[in-house]
């Protein structure tokens, strides 16, 4: 699945190609994109839309931070952020 990443004005992003949603707040989101995470930092993030079956996610808020993650490191990531 073709993933897209569309960030406007650091308030609203758009993410298409989601796998899984492994974790959400308003602080931070963790998504699987194409097999690796990708996390989202920021704040006063709120979901708009979340279309699992159709790999679509749009948040609104601050973003401060977007990263992906390799295979090696999404595992101890997951572990630090959700304990």
């Amino acid at each position: 699945m073709d993933n897209k990443l569309t960030l406007t004005n650091r308030k609203n992003l758009c993410l298409t190609g989601i796998e899984k949603v492994v974790g959400i707040s308003d602080s931070e989101l963790l998504v699987e994109v194409d097999g690796v995470a990708l996390s989202v930092q920021g704040s006063n993030m709120e979901v708009k839309k979340l279309d699992v079956e159709s790999g679509i996610l749009e948040v609104d808020g601050m973003i401060n931070n977007i990263k992906y993650f390799d295979k090696k490191q999404k595992l101890s990531f997951i572990k630090r952020i959700f304990k």
